[in-house]
Parts: structure tokens; C-alpha cells; sequence
């Protein structure tokens, strides 16, 4: 998949902006603040229609308008995918694909997939469990919509226990009720984590050899899923079940659920250590980056073409030889890179933009 334009109204800092990119590396430079991260965000927010920097939507319009809108168009192996995206300060957001509007997000699946990289994305290594949880769901939600209506339905049926727990005062009461609760909890929640461990399995293997060729083979990566044990979804039931049972007497003094998929963590190990306490910066990096490498393997098998990849000031710490290596890691693959200056560029084809105040002022090519 490669996205050949993108129209930007209102957007963050681009009060409008359009730019037909390159179906190969991108580059966008410019001095701080002058909108690089929000054109990678806009193309972010098409793949899923969320930001990777704000949960509030309105957050993404430019100072004093009332709305922005994103358009974009695609090209796939199947045709040419027309986006239409509308953001409102009030009511509805409105999205459309090909002229179509979007009433479920797990519509969006499939259609265009991105993977963003930016300096606060080492969260995932680093961070608490929220930020390895989204990591792992956002991925699977791309290639997925089945997956999206998993979640929404665990949500679901996880706020109907946690109200039972939290409101209902009679203990008689919640123990006759709360086991029909348990079973549609743990119906969907294995699903969830059978499905989470599944796309690990195949992620693991990828980001091990992105890892050793990004550390000049000095790293070695373990990734382990921590929750209820199982591979299988009836092996994953079954301990759920038993877990929720075991654990209703402290559910009901603290009044929610402590066990399930929205609890789990991912633990990454470098060199047999745990990364999130005892990895560098540079090595919190390279596994960030390992991980959005293999990311991009297991989309591309998914889907049957790579998808976008956006960094976003990836090379302030990286030498020319891992600049290389990264840009040597997705060719093949249409990606956006940003940075005040690039010291180092690509051989192979490449455009250059230069973005100020939120404007595009300077487009370079390079042909191979």
C-alpha cells in the first residue's frame, strides 16, 4: 500500500497543507514546532481514527476553527482507497472510506495500515503495562476488525461485573450473580489473550533478527505474555474461570475485577534481564524499533502488502551505520521520516520536504 496524497484543513498547526508523497522514503525536516509530528499523526489517525498523541479529538483542530478534515488517497493492489475524514469541536466525527461511512471503527480494519515510531513509543519497553497492552492491541486491531469487536465487547461485559462489585451491596446478591458475568467474561477474555499470544509467537522470531542487526549481534530478545496461563482458548477459559472465583473476594473489597486481558503485561528480557528495569536508553530504542521492524513483517504477511511506516524523529540517536541499517530494513515499504536535519540520506529513491509554520516550502527527489 502506498498513499499518494495528503490534504490537510485545519489540522493541528496545518491550516492547509498537500503534499503527494513517494512511494518509497519520505523525508520531512524542518526546524521544532513546525508541524513534521502532526503531519505524521494525520497519517496515523487515517489507519484507525485515533491519535498516538491525544485521546481528545478536538485536540487535533487547528486554534479557533470549529472543525479539520484529512483527505487521502491509497493505492493497493486492489485499487485506489479514498479517504474523507471529519473532525468536529461539536458532534460527531464523521469518516468515509470510498464514500462510505464508518459507523463501527472495526470497519477501518484492513483498509490502511500504519506503524509510528516516535521517541515516546519507548513506553513500550519502558512504561507501565497500558502502554505494552495498547502496543500489542493496536497492532492486531489494523489487520483485525474481529479483534476490535472483541474488545469493545470485553469492555463491555468487564464495566456490567465491575458495576456489580462496585454498587451492590449485598454480598448474597453479588454471589448469585456474578457468575453469569464470569462466563461471558472469560468466553471473550480467552479469545482476547489467545489471540495476543498467538501474534506474539509470530512477532518474536522477526524482532530477534531486526534486534541483532540494529546491536551488531550484541542483543538477544525473549518476549513473554504474562497472564493466565494456556495456548489453547478452553485451557485459557478454564483458568480464568477458576482465577475469578478465587480472586471474588478481594474483587469485592477493592469493587472491580482484577483479573483478565485488561491486567495482563508483556515482558521483554534483553540478554536474560528484564528490559523494562535494566535497559538503557539506546537498548530501550533498539528494542522499540526491533518490535515496529517485526510489526511491519507480520502486517505485510497479514495483509498481503507492507505497510506505512512513519518515524518520527527516529535518527536523533542513532549513528549513520544504524541509519543504514533502518533505512536498509524497509525498503520496499513506502515510510515517512522526520528530523530537523538529515545528515545521512538514503541511496535508493527519495523525496524531501521541508515543512514550515505548518506549510509545505521545499520538495526535493532524488532518482535512483
Amino acid at each position: 500500500m502506498k498513499l499518494t496524497s495528503l490534504k490537510l484543513n485545519n489540522f493541528r498547526n496545518h491550516a492547509k497543507t498537500e503534499i503527494e508523497l513517494n512511494p518509497e522514503i519520505n523525508l520531512i525536516s524542518g526546524l521544532n514546532g513546525q508541524g513534521k509530528t502532526n503531519l505524521c499523526e494525520a497519517v496515523v489517525f487515517l489507519s484507525k481514527a485515533s491519535s498516538p498523541r491525544t485521546h481528545q479529538t478536538s485536540d487535533l483542530i487547528l486554534a479557533g476553527q470549529n472543525s479539520a478534515n484529512i483527505q487521502a488517497s491509497l493505492a493497493k493492489k486492489e485499487g485506489i482507497v479514498n479517504f474523507n475524514f471529519n473532525i468536529n469541536k461539536e458532534g460527531d466525527n464523521e469518516y468515509f472510506v470510498n464514500g462510505n461511512k464508518i459507523t463501527k471503527m472495526s470497519e477501518l480494519a484492513g483498509n490502511l495500515a500504519t506503524i509510528y515510531f516516535s521517541p515516546q513509543e519507548l513506553k513500550i519497553v519502558t512504561g507501565g503495562p497500558q502502554e505494552r497492552r495498547d502496543f500489542i492491541d493496536n497492532d492486531i486491531s489494523m489487520i483485525s476488525g474481529a479483534y476490535v469487536n472483541l474488545l469493545n465487547r470485553y469492555e463491555k461485559v468487564l464495566f456490567q461485573r465491575n458495576k456489580l462489585l462496585k454498587f451492590e451491596k449485598d454480598i448474597a446478591k453479588i454471589i448469585d450473580t456474578i457468575g453469569v458475568w464470569d462466563i461471558e467474561l472469560a468466553k471473550t477474555a480467552s479469545r482476547i489473550i489467545k489471540i495476543r499470544k498467538s501474534f506474539i509467537k509470530k512477532l518474536l522470531p522477526f524482532a530477534q533478527v531486526y534486534l541483532k542487526e540494529l546491536s551488531e549481534n550484541k542483543e538477544e530478545l525473549n518476549i513473554t505474555y504474562i497472564g493466565q496461563p494456556g495456548e489453547e482458548t478452553e485451557e485459557i477459559y478454564n483458568h480464568l474461570i477458576k482465577a475469578l472465583e478465587e480472586n471474588l473476594e478481594r474483587d469485592m473489597e477493592l469493587g472491580y475485577t482484577l483479573i483478565g486481558p485488561h491486567r495482563d503485561d508483556i515482558k521483554f528480557e534483553l540478554n536474560q534481564t528484564d528490559a523494562r528495569s535494566f535497559s538503557s536508553q539506546g537498548q530501550a530504542r533498539s528494542i522499540t524499533l526491533a518490535l515496529k521492524l517485526a510489526e511491519m513483517k507480520i502486517i505485510t504477511e497479514e495483509l498481503g502488502e507492507p505497510p506505512i511506516m512513519v518515524f518520527d524523529d527516529v535518527f536523533s540517536e542513532l549513528d549513520t551505520k544504524r541509519q543504514k541499517k533502518l533505512y536498509d530494513c524497509v525498503l520496499g515499504t513506502q515510510s515517512i521520516f522526520t528530523g530537523t536535519t538529515f545528515k545521512f540520506k538514503p541511496t535508493t529513491e527519495f523525496s524531501q520536504f521541508k515543512i514550515v509554520s505548518g506549510a509545505v516550502k521545499e520538495k526535493k527527489v532524488k532518482n535512483t
